[in-house]
């Protein structure tokens, strides 16, 4: 048994509790951000504004979290996880219940900024946490697992606006969410260690530096920007694809109600995916893992070139390119973390979460412009498997050039 095994404790019964509320405190977090979009249309209609007028309060909890993740996340280092899960929880909690009494555009975007903050240092601690805690054996099933705990808030939302409205109008659902997010909160402040095994580390380092400087230091530079590039690429690719489907696949002869029904068949492939990603990496086969997730992509998007296919083949396409690209996405946060000691994981998780943001706002963009240039799908496909060639130049860079950490993961990376 390796002494990284020796110190993860068992999976019993208080850590499955906390592992719990960690996957809760995502699934709230999905809930938050799906939450604006949602009351955009009822705000709207009662504020007397165009739809339109609400799109810096629709971008400002995404501007918040990108900040957080990278300003404020790595101070759970410093000031132990559990401190900054409950502080920050609160933040998000109260901005959250502030958001249903806003009264104008300008505090409505306030608001939505500060939720933004307290999740954004709240996700990455979160996420080292689990880390920390989970058994070596299963642990990236179990990350996975409280990550994919986001998108599936995110549809949950959808099903809880109608009844929170008939409750108390578009406001329900935000004080619905302050209100778990406050529970989740203290939840986890009573169940994490108080330490989350950082200070005996410390103690024996003779005290560590900033962690984001250090994650920047000559020593770890080189991986995080491998894995950032690999992160952003992929990010890139997501939601490209995520905005654009809905709209490719008409044009390739979808009827528009079937095509709404496979873009939803995209996250499923990578809520599946992503568990397969996961399985490979407990098993010691990242690369692989990666290598394989996106040659079916590639196959996949091979396959969608050819004309006349049917709404079954579609949807069996669409389902496995979810599985290599979304599925992906869920896996690069479980395959960077092997890379790195405990203390630096929320530093170079709310880094990767930051920096990454460049692609979700690339990819959109660059979709919207390859449509544009062709009334056909051959120029989306073709850019998307360049996407999907430089992801695998990432990965190769990074089975060749990547080092993992003893504490973490002692075997050497294998293919």
């Amino acid at each position: 048994m390796t002494a990284a095994q020796s110190q993860t404790p068992p999976l019993t019964g208080r850590i499955l509790v906390t592992l719990i509320f960690c996957a809760l405190f995502m699934l709230i977090e999905g809930l938050d951000l799906a939450s604006m979009p949602l009351a955009v249309p009822r705000i709207s209609a009662a504020w007397g504004m165009p739809a339109s007028a609400f799109a810096l309060s629709l971008s400002a909890i995404v501007i918040g979290v990108g900040l957080a993740a990278v300003a404020l996340a790595p101070l759970g280092e410093k000031v132990g996880r559990r401190r900054m899960i409950w502080i920050a929880g609160l933040v998000a909690a109260l901005a959250s219940g502030a958001t249903a009494f806003s009264g104008s555009m300008g505090v409505l975007i306030f608001w939505r900024f500060m939720t933004g903050l307290g999740l954004g240092a709240c996700l990455p601690n979160v996420t080292a946490c689990v880390v920390q805690i989970a058994p070596v054996a299963g642990r990236s099933r179990i990350l996975a697992a409280v990550n994919t705990a986001i998108p599936v808030g995110g549809v949950l939302a959808g099903f809880l606006m109608a009844p929170l409205v008939r409750i108390g109008h578009w406001q329900a659902l935000f004080l619905a969410v302050a209100a778990l997010t406050v529970f989740c909160s203290l939840a986890l402040r009573l169940l994490l260690p108080a330490t989350n095994g950082q200070t005996a580390e410390q103690a024996q380092q003779g005290g560590a530096g900033l962690p984001l400087r250090e994650l920047l230091s000559r020593e770890h530079l080189f991986k995080t920007v491998l894995l950032i590039g690999l992160g952003t690429a992929n990010t890139f690719l997501l939601y490209l694809l995520i905005n654009w489907l809905p709209t490719l696949l008409p044009r390739a002869g979808v009827s528009l109600d079937a095509a709404a029904r496979m873009s939803g068949l995209f996250q499923l492939g990578g809520i599946f995916g992503g568990f397969v990603f996961a399985y490979l990496i407990d098993k010691n086969r990242p690369v692989r893992a990666f290598l394989c997730g996106y040659g079916l992509a590639l196959m996949t998007l091979g396959i969608m070139f050819v004309p006349g296919l049917s709404a079954p083949v579609w949807a069996a396409t669409v389902l496995a390119l979810g599985m290599g690209v979304s599925g992906a996405h869920v896996a690069i946060t479980l395959f960077g973390v092997i890379f790195y000691p405990q203390r630096l994981l929320s530093s170079y998780i709310g880094v990767s979460i930051a920096v990454t943001r460049i692609g979700a706002i690339a990819g959109p963009l660059a979709g919207g412009w390859l449509l544009a240039v062709d009334s056909g799908v051959g120029s989306f496909l073709t850019g998307t498997m360049l996407g999907l060639g430089l992801c695998l130049l990432w990965v190769l860079a990074i089975a060749h050039f990547g080092h993992r950490r003893e504490e973490n993961q002692p075997a050497p990376l294998p293919a």
